[in-house]
């Protein structure tokens, strides 16, 4: 009786022993977890990867991988083209209009008031395209996002058009080499800033339009 009773008692004490390791292993587990020691899951491959960021890692600027994203290149052409068209409005007919009618001004203040109504013009097409094609809720929504565009982009390309424009025709803007030279003018424009806004598009996230 005395031995039955002892079997008993090691057989239930093996089946209470069998049920506490998987709680243990469980506890051990979760404890593990709450210090912050997780393991990497196995890729296909069978090696741990880290899982990607959302928006991917961006090579540093002074790597070639960093210049070679074509999405961002284009995505550049197109918003240094809309401010090409926009600033240029503005800023060569300016020129155009203060060479013809007051050429005793001088070149300086000529270009810096070209290049002001350059900007004007940029901003006006940039606020009526946020507004009507990209349905900002209201216009000062959308001139208070054009006048947030990057003044350096447009600066340097209007001092590049109007740099062309004034050597090509050795100052004298009302002479007909103005015309003739136009396209190497609006070319020079649209490749000056182009690098800029490749570089604030690819490093930030930000366009100049």
């Amino acid at each position: 009786m005395m031995l039955r009773s002892a079997a008993r008692r090691a057989a239930a004490s093996r089946a209470a022993a069998a049920r506490t390791r998987p709680v243990a292993a469980a506890s051990r587990a979760a404890s593990s977890s709450r210090g912050g020691t997780t393991s990497a899951a196995p890729s296909r491959g069978g090696t741990p990867s880290a899982a990607p960021s959302c928006g991917g890692t961006t090579p540093g600027a002074s790597s070639a991988a960093f210049w070679a994203d074509a999405p961002s290149w284009r995505r550049a052409a197109r918003n240094t083209t809309r401010c090409l068209v926009g600033c240029s409005v503005g800023d060569l007919s300016c020129l155009w209009l203060l060479a013809s009618a007051a050429p005793e001004l001088g070149a300086a203040p000529a270009m810096a008031a070209s290049m002001a109504c350059g900007v004007a013009t940029s901003m006006a097409l940039e606020t009526w395209v946020l507004k009507v094609w990209e349905g900002f809720a209201s216009w000062t929504t959308a001139a208070s996002t054009a006048a947030n565009m990057s003044l350096i982009s447009m600066l340097s390309m209007e001092g590049a058009e109007n740099a062309v424009s004034y050597y090509a025709t050795g100052g004298d803007i009302c002479s007909e080499h103005f015309f003739a030279f136009l396209p190497a003018s609006l070319a020079a424009g649209f490749l000056t800033p182009l690098p800029y806004n490749y570089f604030m598009l690819r490093k930030h996230g930000r366009a100049c339009h």
